[in-house]
């Protein structure tokens, strides 16, 4: 069996950050949710969630990088 190069190891860990924050983003919005705020609130909220989680992965991602070379 191959070892997978770094490439297609880095990519599935975007992929999963993508969906870590994808997670967040809909907990967020359905907490919102169900405090009583319309879908509209809900979903402005779970938005910027996502998109914070997003960066702050990336960002950890980008950080472990740098140890490799």
């Amino acid at each position: 069996m191959s070892n997978p190069n770094s490439r297609e190891v880095r990519n599935l860990w975007v992929l999963v950050s993508v969906l870590f924050s994808l997670l967040v983003g809909l907990v967020t919005g359905v907490v919102k949710n169900a405090t009583g705020a319309g879908v509209a609130e809900a979903v402005l909220t779970g938005g910027p969630a996502f998109a914070g989680s997003m960066v702050l992965c990336l960002g950890v991602l980008a950080f472990l990088h740098q140890f490799e070379h």
